[in-house]
């Protein structure tokens, strides 16, 4: 379970909350880390999110919406 609440950032970066990464997962319906740092630049810049990408995005896999 991601350690992350909706309104949490993700990623400071690229100014990125938890929320507005599953929206993008589920609009662009993305598979793979690299497909969400392709649509969004997350974890591009210092990579410290990868991680945190990868949980939040198994996450949303296997709630299969």
């Amino acid at each position: 379970m991601s350690k992350f609440e909706d309104r949490d950032f993700v990623c400071k970066h690229m100014m990125l909350r938890k929320i507005d990464l599953v929206n993008t997962i589920h609009e662009k319906n993305l598979k793979t880390v690299e497909d969400i740092q392709d649509e969004t630049n997350a974890a591009t810049i210092c990579g410290s999110c990868y991680d945190d990408l990868s949980d939040i995005l198994e996450e949303e896999l296997k709630k299969g919406k």
